[in-house]
């Protein structure tokens, strides 16, 4: 059961990848994130439902994959990755301009970690683990819808 879960959290074991597991996870749901919008639906509401589900998910199997290895934020665990990409890219036309600033913004947020941010990742278990990338992914989001209603 572990393995399973270790390849869910994992996405794939691409978190398994070695030199940047985060950023290889943020890239490979760049390709997800396409081929839902592009050849399964648009509808942001299917959109935002399975991005819960795979956040809700992302905190219990996280919580069981990080305790079964004995560490608190295995680098490994990039579905947190996954699901704060997919914020950071919600409502956005598939452009790679607009896709390529959700990426980068997405990426600097989760790393720099500015304020709540860098708190949330001191939630216990799986919430520690999947919050810091949520908050990540609303920021770069509304930097990104904002700039879109500036323009």
């Amino acid at each position: 059961m572990i393995h399973l879960l270790r390849g869910f959290t994992s996405v794939g074991f691409v978190g398994l990848i070695p030199g940047a597991p985060g950023t290889y996870g943020s890239i490979v749901t760049l390709a997800f994130a396409y081929l839902w919008q592009t050849q399964v639906t648009n509808n942001i509401y299917y959109t935002i439902g399975l991005v819960l589900v795979l956040t809700i998910l992302g905190i219990i199997a996280s919580s069981k994959v990080s305790t079964s290895l004995g560490i608190e934020d295995p680098g490994e665990i990039v579905i947190d990755e996954m699901v704060g990409q997919w914020i950071a890219l919600i409502a956005i036309p598939a452009h790679w301009g607009s896709w390529l600033a959700a990426f980068i913004l997405f990426r600097v947020f989760d790393i720099w970690k500015p304020w709540l941010i860098d708190k949330s990742q001191y939630l216990p278990g799986g919430w520690g683990i999947m919050m810091d990338d949520v908050l990540a992914g609303l920021l770069a989001l509304l930097i990104i819808q904002g700039t879109v209603l500036v323009l």
